[in-house]
């Protein structure tokens, strides 16, 4: 399993690109915090370019929930939760901390190098980039 970042789900969504044929090649791989859901929706109207109804929009993010990203929910990492609050500067990303702290992963694919740091997880998580998540998955001709 790969936990993935808002970053990386918010890709998935606005661009016909690599993250989103990555994802779509490799559904039952990918996992993310119930949170980062609730984040994405929280800032719909930064990324709802359409301006889709709401009512749309909820049936995609919850087409992407059942097809594509499993949301996990936060009973499930909420122990894990104040360790991943001191591996990182923003507390926001606590929560994909905590996932990739408490179930066995491949690690965390995000964009956001600055809050995600491999020197700061060292062995304990690995951050991903596309090109490691190609390797790992490679994709399909």
């Amino acid at each position: 399993m790969i936990i993935i970042d808002t970053n990386v789900l918010l890709a998935f969504l606005l661009t016909n690109g690599i993250t989103r044929r990555i994802i779509f090649e490799n559904p039952e791989v990918f996992m993310s915090p119930e949170y980062c859901f609730d984040e994405l929706w929280e800032h719909r109207d930064r990324w709802n370019k359409n301006d889709l109804p709401d009512s749309e929009l909820i049936e995609v993010v919850n087409d992407v929930k059942r097809l594509f990203v499993m949301a996990v929910s936060p009973d499930l990492y909420n122990s894990y939760i104040s360790e991943g609050e001191k591996l990182t500067d923003d507390k926001e990303d606590a929560p994909i901390i905590a996932l990739a702290l408490s179930v066995d992963n491949e690690g965390i694919w995000t964009y956001n190098t600055k809050h995600f740091r491999q020197e700061v997880f060292g062995e304990l998580i690995r951050v991903l980039s596309t090109k490691d998540v190609i390797k790992l998955y490679p994709l399909k001709e």
